[in-house]
């Protein structure tokens, strides 16, 4: 019986730098468990987020049958474990596109779940996994990640009472898991993993069953999309100016790779 780990966000929890140890620690896991990110299973990832942009009957289809296609290309004879890493199998991040919260994710996880039923049988071994946030640095972190890459105008009180639903993670777990019963439905908040030895992606080693020896040699980088400090003020003045979105997305990436830049010189001794 083939085990399934889906660890599908929710954005700002850790979930890059779970990425980011897979990755380059990816021929050292291999004998051990197909990994698989985000361009593994793009269409499926590309899917969900349209659905919880527009949540139609048709786009909810379309991510059932990205999910069959892709658990379809799986060798059933192979032991091995399997892992979805991407937060994008939850949707858009709240504040983009008109979304307000995660209000999709259950049902866009019931669809991968029967998919994967669908395919490989009632006895599959599937469990979903989620890192959550303490709602106060969630909404701060998601507040520097829309300033970034979209130019909402509130500043980051406004922004905090009009998305503090999306951040009420506990009930949305319990969404998820009524949507996907009776697989198991797992969720670590960040700040309990600050000192688990191989950091955010600790929970996911545990499901793959990674032996210890493994786990021992790796790899582990710094903190993901750590934010330049000061430049929250920056990018809320561009979002508000009267320039077209082109050049203030040009003035925002210039930005932030010269504060990072100068971050680095600093810190180096």
């Amino acid at each position: 019986m083939v085990r399934v780990v889906i660890h599908a966000g929710f954005h700002k929890t850790g979930t890059t730098s779970v990425q980011t140890t897979a990755r380059d620690n990816a021929a050292l896991l291999r004998p051990h468990a197909r990994i698989y990110l985000k361009d593994g299973f793009r269409n499926l990832t590309d899917a969900a987020r349209t659905y919880s942009a527009k949540p139609t009957p048709k786009a909810l289809d379309a991510v059932h049958d990205h999910a069959h296609a892709f658990f379809r290309q799986l060798n059933r004879n192979d032991p091995r474990p399997v892992a979805l890493l991407s937060e994008d199998l939850s949707g858009h991040l709240p504040g983009r596109h008109g979304i307000a919260d995660y209000r999709a994710a259950p049902d866009l996880m019931a669809q991968v779940a029967a998919a994967c039923v669908a395919v490989l049988g009632d006895g599959v071994d599937l469990r979903l996994r989620f890192s959550t946030r303490a709602a106060d640095p969630w909404l701060r972190s998601a507040y520097w990640q829309i300033l970034r890459s979209a130019r909402r105008t509130e500043g980051p009180e406004e922004f905090a009472r009009i998305f503090a639903p999306a951040a009420d993670f506990d009930e949305l777990i319990t969404d998820i898991a009524r949507a996907v019963a009776p697989f198991p439905v797992e969720a670590t908040a960040l700040e309990d993993l600050r000192d688990a030895t191989e950091g955010p992606i600790t929970p996911i080693l545990d499901l793959l069953e990674i032996p210890p020896e493994t786990r021992a040699k790796l790899v582990l980088g710094a903190p993901a999309n750590v934010r330049p400090e000061g430049l929250d003020e920056v990018f809320l003045a561009l979002n508000r100016c009267g320039l077209p979105d082109g050049k203030v997305a040009m003035l925002k990436k210039t930005t932030l790779r010269v504060a990072r830049r100068l971050q680095e010189k600093s810190d180096k001794p």
